[in-house]
């Protein structure tokens, strides 16, 4: 069913988290409209993530670099002879800057010129956006979110949800 889902929405690379799935469950990720799966999981039926290509797109893969508490999975190679790094991050859901700022060391040691970064990172980036709800709990910055922002800034990359949805 979740599948089915997916493939309706005609997507040409989707990330997932919270897959949950063991290793030994990687191939429920199997279906004829995917071409490539690069998944991590996790010792229990928790976390995961996944990186899905549509099979139409011709992805040729150099390089895969997984978690082995099923945190991110990061994979290299080209589209069109266009390198692009691919990195698919399921954060902890209480502020951890050791976890970003090892991941973002390992995409800053492999990482080609093209980086599309995305996930569930449990922390808010722009303070000013925050539901009223949610205002309490996320009074302060978190120390997450200055690291994911500071990289943010030096490295120049866009933040292209936020251009598509300017207003939350």
């Amino acid at each position: 069913k979740i599948l089915a889902q997916l493939k309706s929405l005609n997507a040409d690379i989707i990330f997932l988290q919270e897959t949950h799935l063991k290793v030994q469950a990687q191939t429920w990720l199997k279906a004829n409209w995917i071409g490539q799966t690069y998944h991590s999981s996790y010792l229990f039926k928790s976390r995961g993530t996944a990186i899905i290509i549509h099979k139409g797109i011709p992805f040729k893969h150099k390089n895969t670099i997984t978690d082995k508490e099923g945190r991110y999975v990061i994979v290299s190679g080209e589209i069109h002879s266009t390198p692009l790094t691919m990195v698919n991050i399921y954060a902890p859901n209480f502020d951890n800057p050791q976890c970003f700022n090892k991941i973002l060391n390992i995409i800053f040691e492999s990482t080609q010129q093209n980086e599309v970064i995305g996930g569930d990172f449990n922390c808010v980036l722009d303070q000013y956006l925050i539901k009223s709800g949610q205002q309490k709990r996320h009074n302060t910055k978190s120390k997450s979110s200055e690291l994911l922002n500071t990289y943010i800034k030096n490295t120049n990359i866009t933040d292209v949800w936020r251009i598509a949805n300017p207003s939350g």
